[in-house]
């Protein structure tokens, strides 16, 4: 079962004490990885109160954030109108993190967080394209999601196999654009944007479609985008279109290696357009 996850997204980390978990899921299978679609994912089935929870941990490109899907039935009090919070152990204090809680026929509910750092200490963005921390992972004892006096835990132990599945599969990922992780690990400075101007498409805009897009550039040692690809669709062709159009054309200052030289490497963008009636007015002139 496969939910679809949207990346990168800055963590919380204020740290007032848990809600005692009312409900707690325990293992029912091993994680099993796979790469559907070009999308790195493992996932694990757990059981509470005798009914299937499930947890999904996914990434679209190399980096320290993942998504996390938290699906079962005892995720029915949580709510879209207030953050949760997020612990790692039980003496985590967690952080606030807004989520999407959607039905879900198999599961009964899903829980879907997007750009989660297994450690509150956001990672500097322009220190290189990064990957999950092992070690990180490896002290994680559990997933806690609270809100209000409602909590639920999945006994997840440690998620250092868990990293390490989606590091070699983004690993891979990097290789298929023709980048060597090795040096992406190790660079001094990422790739930054210097100019890039996302427009809304006419045609879109008058027909009130809209939607969040992901998308990678490759860009050479030059500062030059040679190529775009949609790693998350908005469903609607000319907004993809016109997201990589915009990102071919846009300004880059190149990534550098350990050593400092320019390497080439990528950028990744998250762009959402949001139809509204003035938009689609401005879309009709």
């Amino acid at each position: 079962m496969r939910f679809p996850l949207l990346a990168l997204a800055a963590l919380s980390t204020a740290t007032p004490a848990l809600a005692a978990p009312a409900h707690i899921a325990t293992p029912a299978a091993p994680w099993e990885a796979s790469s559907e679609g070009g999308v790195c994912r493992v996932q694990r089935s757990f059981e509470a109160g005798g009914k299937p929870h499930l947890i999904i941990l996914e990434q679209n490109a190399p980096g320290p954030a993942v998504g996390i899907a938290l699906a079962g039935p005892s995720l029915g009090d949580l709510r879209s109108d207030s953050p949760l919070r997020v612990s790692f152990a039980a003496d985590h204090g967690g952080f606030e993190k807004k989520a999407r809680i959607e039905p879900n026929r198999e599961y009964g509910n899903v829980a879907i967080l997007q750009g989660v750092w297994l450690d509150t200490n956001k990672p500097d963005p322009t220190a290189g394209s990064g990957r999950i921390d092992t070690a990180t992972a490896e002290g994680v004892e559990q997933i806690t999601v609270s809100q209000g006096g409602d909590a639920v835990t999945f006994a997840t132990g440690s998620l250092a196999d868990a990293a390490r599945d989606l590091n070699d599969c983004t690993a891979q990922i990097m290789r298929g654009w023709g980048l060597d992780p090795a040096v992406q690990y190790a660079l001094s400075q990422a790739v930054t944007a210097d100019e890039a101007k996302f427009e809304y498409p006419r045609i879109a805009a008058r027909n009130l479609r809209s939607g969040p897009v992901e998308a990678v550039a490759l860009v050479d040692a030059a500062g030059k985008a040679t190529d775009c690809q949609i790693i998350i669709s908005s469903g609607h062709a000319d907004i993809d279109a016109a997201t990589c159009a915009a990102m071919t054309k846009a300004r880059y200052n190149p990534a550098r290696d350990a050593a400092g030289a320019p390497v080439a490497s990528f950028w990744k963008a998250r762009v959402s357009y949001a139809a509204t009636a003035y938009e689609a007015q401005r879309g009709t002139r």
